[in-house]
């Protein structure tokens, strides 16, 4: 089974999020990527928080009403996607940055994605992710060409 529609959907996602100085992110579309209860973790501080697609978007929007968020990039360099039925799995290693993208070394993390089909389209049903540290380092098994 072709991985390419859920390619296209962890892509979107990673767009919807990402802007440049000046510009702000379009985050209408990412409910319209998501199941209706779709719920998304960040696992990266000492407790999890957890978030509606909805409640997600204000708080970036809220950053960057306030001008504590001016731009930010998010994109996959790995990525393994398992697929069953109408169900998947995505594997999503991801680097950031809220300055300029293309200089240095920037973080990373992984992203796991759980997407279902339905009405002949994929939506990320939920979302966990941890950013990498000090303690958890990216498995050596998701190259990533560093």
């Amino acid at each position: 089974m072709s991985t390419s529609d859920i390619d296209f959907l962890v892509t979107d996602f990673y767009q919807t999020l990402s802007f440049q100085p000046g510009e702000t992110p379009d985050l209408n579309a990412l409910q319209a990527l998501c199941f209706d209860e779709a719920i998304l973790i960040n696992n990266t501080f000492g407790r999890p928080l957890s978030f509606t697609p909805e409640e997600f978007a204000k708080g970036i929007q809220t950053k960057v009403a306030d001008g504590s968020m001016q731009q930010f990039m998010q994109r996959e360099v790995f990525s393994k996607t398992e697929i069953f039925g109408k169900i998947a799995q995505r594997v999503s290693v991801y680097e950031y940055s809220f300055t300029d993208h293309e200089s240095g070394r920037i973080p990373r993390g992984i992203n796991y994605v759980q997407c279902i089909q339905t009405e002949g389209k994929w939506l990320i049903a939920s979302m966990a992710w941890q950013d990498e540290n000090e303690n958890y380092h990216i498995p050596h098994e998701y190259h990533i060409g560093r």
